[in-house]
């Protein structure tokens, strides 16, 4: 089954990876109607490529599935796309540097099917700023690196909020709570996201709405996982809709 029989889906916004209710959906309802729909697509692309790392069953296949991709990225630019997400990408003028950010995407996700855990915060760092930083940085016209460093910021912390789910998404030492004090714990963490532009309002003043949303939702949620601990076990740290709503509208504003 190739990767465009496995997934013929509406691609539209909201999709499944946007559902109403959620932070992505408000970050991207609220976008100009312009760029809307390009967002929703880079979005989705994302989160459809990091699913194949999710604790595959089998790693050989997902790779496959990943190469599949790379040739993909490359018919995009060449306007022979196939999967139904892809031709949608390809409707959306990415510029120049579209193969080598989304193929970063890629090599992340490729990344992580091949190690059982990332073995350090410099690798965490790379691997986030090179997965949704890459999207971020397509997303800016003005290819900024502190919107890649953005996207980075956002990827990090729904790492951090997922560990408990995907616990070889985030740096080895983070795996075993039982061995930190709450407070180690807590500022091992702080110290890990301060490494991101994200943690600073003023970092967002000049980056693409959808971008500046993003971001304001992340530090929502950090907000609260630092509350509770940045919890390791159990279900998602979860805010309600109510809530990213009204994260986003205020986000709308120059902070």
């Amino acid at each position: 089954m190739t990767a465009t029989q496995a997934d013929t889906g509406n691609w539209s916004f909201p999709n499944r990876f946007t559902p109403v209710g959620s932070a992505a959906y408000y970050a991207i309802r609220f976008a100009p109607e312009a760029t809307r729909k390009r967002n929703a697509l880079l979005f989705a692309w994302h989160e459809l490529i990091m699913q194949v790392c999710e604790k595959p069953r089998d790693p050989g296949a997902a790779r496959l599935k990943l190469d599949w991709w790379r040739q993909e990225i490359a018919r995009i630019q060449d306007g022979k796309a196939s999967h139904p997400l892809a031709i949608g990408l390809q409707e959306n003028d990415l510029g120049d540097d579209m193969p080598a950010l989304m193929g970063a995407v890629v090599d992340v996700a490729e990344d992580e099917i091949r190690q059982s855990a990332l073995l350090d915060d410099d690798t965490f760092v790379a691997a986030c700023r090179n997965s949704l930083g890459s999207i971020f940085h397509l997303l800016d016209p003005n290819r900024g690196s502190a919107n890649q460093d953005l996207g980075g910021y956002c990827a990090a912390v729904e790492r951090i909020r997922h560990q408990g789910l995907f616990p070889q998404r985030v740096p080895a030492y983070l795996r075993h709570p039982e061995s930190q004090t709450t407070r180690t714990r807590t500022e091992c963490i702080d110290g890990l996201l301060e490494r991101f532009v994200g943690t600073d309002p003023a970092a967002t003043a000049a980056v693409p709405d959808f971008s500046r949303r993003m971001t304001a939702l992340a530090r929502a949620m950090q907000y609260k996982m630092r509350r509770q601990g940045y919890p390791a076990s159990g279900p998602a740290v979860e805010r309600a809709p109510i809530a990213h709503l009204w994260t986003a509208w205020r986000s709308r504003r120059v902070f």
